[in-house]
């Protein structure tokens, strides 16, 4: 096993017994000796200050060393000679982790520790507990800042949104509106009220403009614009995590491109016709967000053309198409009509009369999931208990590893467990229910509007994966809600 060595000592403490480079290097080769290691290479950083890693060159030669596979383990004098920094040191050790490296520290405390042995195990555990406190801590302490921030009125962010730009005024960035970008957005705004989609508006808008620094115009860009509060002259903030009633939103001192009554107009459209709800003509296409391509899983999207007889009469026909044979071309599955998946449907439930899967009611999947986290706050004392006897001198370094071994098992297995139950989709109508609501309504299906047949449709499925194969189109798998 090949090794390297990492030695370092700072200029106000060369002279200090046991902290020479000497000495480091002396005790460093005794015990790869010890260990019946390889001498790799010895890395150094004479004279440099330990407070941070990032500008010291030879432990930056180290990492990318270890990262290239070059040895299989690091030794060092004392933790401290990594870096003083716990940032510094939390993310050295998760980086000899995830490279499955040996670390070897001579001195902690009176001991060694050796990541192979038992003792080894336990350390590297309480650092990565000790990681993650360090880790939320320094993020609950950003957030705290950002937040008091934007509570306070200030500017947040770092690059202006389309429609403006930063300028610093009386030594404070503010946002300017940008006269061309504005109207680039007013635009975006005027054609999503008069019905149009994020895919068509895109597609208009890249004919003539572009985004911020040259971007080109999708249907997420379109998304990022009509849902930015601050285009209504507000500044807000939501972390990743946080719910979107939890959004901070105060008023700013920039000047709006858009009235609050038309961002409110169209914040409803959008949840209207947001992912799993219904489109701008959802009630045209009773299975509009429920059929599925069997090829590429994308959802079938409801088209229409209509045709004039000569009674003046109008007929519409409705189809659905794969959205990625549609959009992007990236599928090559055919439509099919909606008469045709009606069938399709229709057949299907009578084929699978008795073929239909129970489903777990709510409280039964509730009670699944309050027992699992029962489970895993019962582990976590478990093993906060086995840390406090390690500390005490109650429990053996060997017991203690093999003792979270067992429970890490232990916890995967109830895991998997509870994973598998999660197949089934939680409904509250049965079996029966659905196939009596079925029948009675085949006869009388084309008799009702569009717009009760959707919410018939919804409230009885929540996915149909249809697929054609050898000219021949069948239903591959039917979930009830």
């Amino acid at each position: 096993m090949k090794a390297a060595l990492y030695i370092r000592v700072s200029t106000d403490r060369q002279n200090e017994e046991g902290f020479s480079m000497e000495a480091q290097h002396d005790l460093l080769m005794e015990l790869l000796e010890k260990k019946g290691m390889e001498l790799y290479r010895v890395y150094s950083d004479p004279g440099i200050s330990g407070r941070t890693i990032k500008k010291r060159p030879g432990i930056q030669r180290l990492i990318a060393d270890m990262k290239a596979g070059k040895f299989d383990a690091v030794l060092v004098h004392k933790l401290d000679r990594l870096s003083r920094n716990l940032g510094d040191l939390y993310e050295f050790i998760a980086l000899i982790n995830k490279l499955n490296k040996r670390f070897v520290v001579a001195s902690l405390g009176s001991e060694e520790i050796d990541t192979q042995s038992p003792m080894g195990k336990a350390f590297l555990y309480f650092n990565g507990i000790f990681a993650e406190i360090y880790s939320d801590n320094l993020r609950e302490e950003t957030l705290k800042g950002l937040t008091k921030k934007m509570e306070n009125g200030g500017l947040h962010m770092s690059k202006a949104p389309l429609g403006y730009d930063i300028e610093v005024i009386d030594g404070e960035r503010k946002l300017v509106v940008n006269e061309y970008e504005s109207e680039l957005i007013k635009e975006v705004f005027r054609l999503y009220l008069a019905g149009k989609g994020v895919v068509s508006i895109a597609k208009h808008m890249n004919g003539h403009s572009r985004g911020k620094e040259g971007g080109v115009w999708d249907s997420k860009y379109v998304r990022i614009v009509l849902q930015n509060h601050t285009y209504t002259g507000n500044n807000h903030f939501k972390p990743v995590l946080w719910e979107e009633s939890k959004r901070i939103i105060t008023p700013g001192e920039h000047e709006p491109i858009i009235s609050m009554e038309d961002f409110l107009k169209v914040r409803k459209m959008m949840d209207r016709r947001g992912e799993n709800h219904m489109s701008k003509h959802s009630y045209d296409y009773p299975y509009g967000g429920i059929v599925k391509c069997g090829q590429c899983g994308a959802t079938y999207i409801g088209n229409a053309s209509r045709q004039t007889l000569v009674d003046g009469t109008v007929r519409v026909y409705r189809s659905y198409r794969c959205r990625n044979q549609y959009s992007n071309k990236t599928c090559d599955a055919p439509g099919i009509s909606e008469h045709h998946l009606q069938q399709l449907i229709f057949e299907r439930l009578q084929i699978t009369n008795k073929k239909l899967q129970d489903k777990k009611t709510t409280a039964q999947a509730k009670s699944d999931q309050r027992m699992l986290q029962k489970e895993i706050e019962v582990s976590n004392r478990r093993r906060k208990n086995w840390m406090l006897a390690l500390g005490d001198g109650k429990l053996s370094a060997d017991d203690y590893a093999n003792l979270i071994d067992d429970e890490e098992a232990r916890m995967k297995a109830i895991t998997a467990q509870y994973e598998e139950k999660e197949d089934y989709y939680i409904n509250e109508l049965s079996t029966e229910e659905i196939k009596h609501m079925m029948a009675n309504l085949k006869d009388n299906w084309v008799l009702i509007e569009p717009e009760t047949q959707k919410l018939l449709v919804q409230s009885m499925f929540r996915r149909i994966t249809i697929k054609k194969e050898s000219d021949k189109w069948g239903i591959i798998d039917m979930l009830t809600v």
